[in-house]
């Protein structure tokens, strides 16, 4: 259940639709590291806390989660991506690209058995 900043419609309650906080009170809980994942929608935060998970846990529950990323952290994390690729591709045997489930394992496969079954060869400055 995430907590949110709007205001409760009609027939929702505190703790059974959503937990509903003020935005200070979620700003701070940000600031804390409360959250595993927030965002904003149509003016009003959102937010899947951290405890909210451990408690559904604690039940012997498994909790599923379907997170998008909000459009500021993609842009974010493909900016430091190629940032990433720029100063470190050098020691980067490949680059697997993540578009299609099936097509991505495959790869990683290739990779993981490639590595196994092929000489490792690193600078000797790395080891003294």
């Amino acid at each position: 259940m995430e907590d949110t900043t709007r205001l409760p419609k009609k027939d929702e309650e505190n703790g059974k639709n959503y937990y509903f906080v003020s935005h200070d009170q979620m700003m701070q809980d940000i600031s804390n590291n409360d959250y595993l994942e927030y965002g904003s929608h149509e003016d009003a935060m959102y937010g899947t806390r951290l405890e909210t998970l451990r408690q559904i846990h604690e039940q012997g529950l498994i909790s599923i989660l379907d997170v998008e990323p909000q459009d500021e952290s993609l842009q974010r994390l493909q900016k430091e991506s190629e940032i990433l690729q720029k100063t470190y591709a050098h020691y980067f045997d490949q680059t697997i690209i993540n578009n299609e489930i099936d097509e991505t394992i495959r790869h990683l496969e290739e990779a993981i058995d490639l590595v196994c079954t092929t000489a490792q060869w690193i600078p000797v400055s790395w080891v003294y």
